[in-house]
């Protein structure tokens, strides 16, 4: 049965939101201008809330919640949302169509994630800042995907990638796509106007995704671009892993890894040829028992 997510922003707490482009035939989206009514079952609870298409040039498509008969809905967002009313934590919502304009709702707050499992546990923000999370929603989404990685001791870079790699999908982002039409350099993962690169490779090879950044900036392929790094403690886990594993298949050797800090120390050197506006997410582990 067909569903969509929604990563939870303030707005989403305080009044609706907006239905992804590609989802809109999907929910039957109305024409430009116009609105109907739809109900979301809760719990066992149902509001009825309102979905429309703005009559602008984009036409988005929102649910809307926002009147008295949408209290209880919002107030049951903000009891399964605390956390997020502080920040992005990765918490969403999921809609699921149960019949006609019925949909049930579904909440992934941070308590109900895996018991070991990835955060982004630092934002660095260059020419931007947290209110990106409010601009661009797919930015929303990235604490979501990383936050449902799980975290496995003796598991290598490979399999984080691939557990991204799926939950990327899951969440309709486009995969390998070329940053410019004529070039062969390809975006780890784009959605709307954000660019997502995962490095987990050598410590040198994270200059190419900021190239990347540059090139999908001025040939508007993308407005912002998020490079998603390990923190050193994590990279230093996965480096001992590797070398374990190149030990037992007889190599003597094993390179080192990208990680949070070195790019910290180097983006203070490199920010006047950087005129890109994007972020760094360092993720490690985080443990709830």
């Amino acid at each position: 049965m067909a569903t969509f997510r929604h990563a939870i922003g303030k707005s989403t707490l305080a009044e609706g939101i907006t239905v992804p482009r590609a989802l809109e035939d999907w929910i039957e989206a109305p024409a430009l201008g116009q609105k109907r009514q739809i109900t979301l079952v809760f719990g066992d609870m149902r509001v009825h809330a309102t979905l429309r298409r703005l009559a602008n040039a984009r036409g988005h498509v929102q649910i809307k919640y926002e009147n008295k008969e949408g209290l209880p809905f919002r107030q049951w967002l903000a009891l399964v949302f605390a956390a997020s009313q502080t920040g992005v934590k990765g918490e969403y919502l999921e809609f699921e169509r149960m019949e006609g304009d019925v949909f049930r709702v579904g909440a992934f707050a941070v308590s109900s994630q895996p018991l070991q499992r990835l955060e982004i546990s630092e934002w660095i923000f260059h020419r931007s800042d947290e209110g990106v999370f409010q601009r661009l929603a797919p930015a929303r989404e990235i604490p979501a995907i990383i936050h449902n990685v799980e975290f496995k001791t003796e598991e290598s870079q490979n399999f984080y990638n691939g557990q991204m790699a799926r939950l990327f999908a899951d969440w309709n982002w486009q995969s390998e796509r070329r940053v410019v039409p004529e070039l062969p350099l390809k975006s780890d993962f784009v959605k709307g106007r954000v660019q997502v690169e995962v490095e987990f490779g050598n410590a040198r090879t994270y200059y190419q995704d900021y190239v990347k950044f540059m090139l999908a900036s001025h040939y508007k392929t993308a407005a912002f671009g998020i490079l998603i790094v390990p923190t050193e403690n994590f990279a230093r886990s996965l480096c001992e892993v590797g070398r374990r594993r190149a030990i037992a298949k007889g190599r003597h050797s094993y390179s080192g890894m990208i990680h949070l800090e070195k790019i910290r120390r180097e983006l203070d050197f490199l920010k006047f040829m950087l005129p890109t506006p994007f972020a760094i997410a360092g993720i490690g582990v985080k443990n709830y028992t």
